[in-house]
Order: C-alpha cells, then structure tokens, then sequence
C-alpha cells in the first residue's frame, strides 16, 4: 500500500469517536500523576504537576490488521508530521498482550519533547498508549510511564 492510503485508512479508523468503543483501554495512574476526565477520543488521560501526560484510546479494528501494520502506519504519520524516531521496541502488559512502542522526539516551544506510542492490536480492537512531555521531566519519570503503560487495561 502507498503511505497515502495507509494514512486514509489510519484517519478514516481513528477518527472513529470513542463513545462506539464502550469503556476502552484504562492504565493505572503513577504515583505524582492526577487522573483526567475522558475526552474526546480518549478513554483515558492524566497528568503530572510538570506536564506529562499519558492517554489511551480504543478503537474498532474493522480492517484486521495486525500490530505491526498500526505501529508502521502511526510511525508514518508521525514523521510525516515531523517526529524523529529514536526507535522501536516490543512491550508487554501484566495481562500478557503484546504490543509495539515507538519513541520519538520533538522540539515545542523551543524545548525537546518526548512522545511514545504504543499499540496493540487484536482481532477486534486497536489501542494506543500515548505519552508525552518535556524531555528534562519525562526522563525522570520514564520508569512510572513504563509501569502505567505496562499496566494497560484492554479487556473487549
């Protein structure tokens, strides 16, 4: 498939509200993290005191695909929109799906960002893990965003 139509497909999917996905894909809050109301396409968001933020989303996987094709068609996206990869690597939850991370760096507002991604897929459904902040306070909590993400509640 040409990246073109990969991303219609990738727009087209997630563009779906999550409202038509029941409860979705929940994380256990870290330590020094504040638990957010859902909004929009998120089933769930929350926040530290310097501006991390972890989010999940669920969404219908009508085309079947597998993890690896979510994981390559986010990574387009992403770099299309000017994200640089610093690589890829598979993660695990507690429950035992596996899924695939992409970590990226960004510059906002003059300082360097970080935002990971992580995507499972399953016959059914697709969710995504999103993480992000300045680099100086992600860093220091990578740990509690490792464990939160590792923490994923996908029950369908």
């Amino acid at each position: 498939m040409k990246i073109e139509q990969l991303s219609i497909v990738f727009t087209i999917l997630f563009a779906v509200a999550c409202g038509a996905c029941g409860r979705g894909a929940r994380l256990d809050t870290p330590a020094g993290f504040a638990t957010l109301e859902s909004e929009g396409a998120y089933s769930y968001r929350a926040t530290s005191a310097k501006g991390i933020v972890l989010a999940t989303r669920t969404e219908p996987n009508d085309v079947k695909a597998n993890t690896e094709f979510w994981a390559e068609t986010l990574d387009l996206r992403l770099r299309d929109k000017g994200y640089v990869s610093e690589g890829s690597r598979s993660v695990r939850t507690a429950k035992g799906l596996t899924g695939t991370q992409t970590r990226y760096t960004t510059t906002r507002n003059g300082r360097e960002h970080r935002y990971w991604v992580s995507v499972f897929a399953t016959k059914s459904k697709v969710f995504v893990v999103e993480a992000a902040g300045d680099k100086e306070p992600f860093d220091k909590a990578a740990a509690a965003v490792d464990q939160a993400i590792a923490s994923l509640d996908a029950s369908e």
